[in-house]
């Protein structure tokens, strides 16, 4: 008879073992139950509780179908289960033990909102890895547009929050897009000693010298034509009537429609590069929340602490495969019997370029899969070491 690897039972026990590791408290209930939750929306690639029922087997398949369905709504809506200090947990830990790859030492932080349908807002923030990125810290509510979500002392809380989780031997860059406009937010993260690039809307006055009247005069951005083939910066600007000052950078108008405007206390020469990773780094974790992964929006009648509790699990999910993702990216040596294509090869400009065709979390899932209950073995580490791709 062959040995099976990787087994419902081994990769349970695997995960239990590493949540004792972060909570010796955790309460026997959620212990016994988080784990196959977190193993079956793997498997099902989804956040619906009957579809993480059918994919569980072994002793779950002795239990009526309609009977694991309620063990994992009532972790959902247990009133013991804190789903934010879950993951405060896991992810101080994940950070605490992450392998930087560049003596920089730059870790770029973006913050967006994710609205699921009509029925739930989450403010998301995340750290890049590779060309996308992992949950560190967010918040959900209820319906679209809640104004809670958008408060600006909800957002300096998660701003604090993720400032507190690096050593002050890391440069954090916090990046975000035009509806992050406050300077009182600026302010905040200037003061914990950290870089913004955040974009900013054309409808900004900005106190800016004009050649013509030979002194300071106050213009909208959108008045400001940018240069075609370069991009223009503005060092210690007057933004707004608050009176802030800032460095501003306007990216080159050549191919392109909407022309970015960067506002940074950085350097100006690096801020059009900084916010470029914003897309991968929150767009990407979105994505493999929604169509490319769990699809959270497949849940649309919840109590928003049934979604909650759910989401977090997504986020831990999708923060597991992501490390997975990573370490066959930095440990292929380990891999040998296994190979699955992350990057491809093509002709740029006369150069053989290498590009990733596969991301870190699809990676880590691709590999998840092929491992899971494998006739051979494929490891799977369940230490949760981030590595800097």
């Amino acid at each position: 008879m062959f040995k099976v690897y990787n087994t419902q039972s081994d990769i349970a026990s695997s995960l239990q073992n590493f949540l004792l590791n972060v909570d010796p408290n955790i309460r026997k209930t959620q212990l016994n139950i988080i784990p196959f939750i977190s193993l079956g929306m793997i498997l099902s690639e989804s956040s619906v509780a009957s579809d993480i029922a059918k994919s569980l087997k072994d002793e779950f398949s002795l239990v009526q179908h309609d009977s694991v369905i309620r063990r994992i709504k009532r972790l959902f809506k247990n009133k013991f289960f804190d789903p934010y200090h879950f993951y405060d947990l896991v992810i101080r830990y994940v950070i605490s033990n992450y392998k930087p790859k560049h003596n920089d030492r730059r870790i770029h932080i973006s913050f967006d909102h994710m609205f699921s349908h009509d029925n739930y807002t989450v403010f998301m923030i995340s750290m890049r890895i590779g060309k996308q990125g992992i949950p560190l810290w967010f918040r959900c509510f209820n319906n679209k547009y809640h104004s809670e979500a958008f408060n600006e002392s909800l957002l300096k809380e998660g701003i604090s929050y993720v400032s507190s989780l690096f050593d002050p031997s890391f440069h954090l860059i916090f990046l975000a897009d035009r509806w992050f406009n406050s300077t009182s937010l600026l302010q905040h993260i200037d003061s914990l000693g950290h870089i913004y690039c955040i974009r900013l809307k054309r409808n900004i006055k900005v106190l800016v010298y004009d050649k013509k009247e030979r002194h300071k005069v106050w213009k909208f951005l959108n008045d400001i034509i940018p240069y075609k083939y370069h991009s223009t910066s503005f060092h210690d600007i007057i933004l707004t009537d608050y009176l802030f000052k800032t460095n501003i950078v306007i990216s080159k108008s050549d191919g392109v429609s909407d022309p970015w405007i960067i506002v940074t206390n950085g350097s100006t020469k690096r801020a059009i590069k900084d916010y470029g990773y914003r897309f991968g780094s929150i767009e990407s974790l979105f994505k493999n929340q929604k169509s490319n992964g769990f699809y959270i929006e497949s849940v649309i009648k919840a109590d928003l602490d049934y979604f909650t509790s759910m989401y977090t699990l997504v986020c831990f999910s999708t923060l597991f495969l992501t490390i997975l993702g990573t370490d066959y990216s930095k440990n292929k040596r380990c891999y040998k019997n296994i190979k699955i294509t992350t990057h491809k090869y093509f002709i740029k400009n006369g150069t053989r370029v290498k590009k990733r065709v596969m991301s870190l979390f699809n990676t880590g899932l691709t590999l998840f899969h092929l491992a899971f209950q494998s006739s051979r073995y494929i490891r799977i580490p369940f230490s949760f070491t981030l590595y800097d791709i």
